[in-house]
Order: C-alpha cells, then sequence, then structure tokens
C-alpha cells in the first residue's frame, strides 16, 4: 500500500492505549496514520 501523503510505503501495525486496540496503517516515510475511522471521517468531510 502507498501513502497518500508522500507516496512512501504503508505497513500494518497494532496501535494500543489504555482502554483500546486497534490496527491501522503506519506510513515508514513520514509516519502518517490511517485506520478505518480516519478513512470514514475523510469519505464525510468530502462527502458535505
Amino acid at each position: 500500500m502507498k501513502c497518500s501523503k508522500c507516496g512512501g510505503l504503508m505497513v500494518s501495525q497494532r496501535f494500543a492505549d489504555y482502554f483500546i486496540t486497534f490496527y491501522g496503517w503506519k506510513c515508514l516515510n513520514c509516519g502518517s496514520i490511517v485506520d478505518k475511522t480516519i478513512v470514514q471521517n475523510r469519505l464525510n468531510a468530502s462527502a458535505s
């Protein structure tokens, strides 16, 4: 998968907080993080 921000390599990663654990994609080049919530929010913002 390619990063939409810089075109770098995206890798699957597990993220953990005190209360939740989720999986997403992190760019090895710029550090951008994308998960299903971020994608959904971007789609909702572009539809408005």
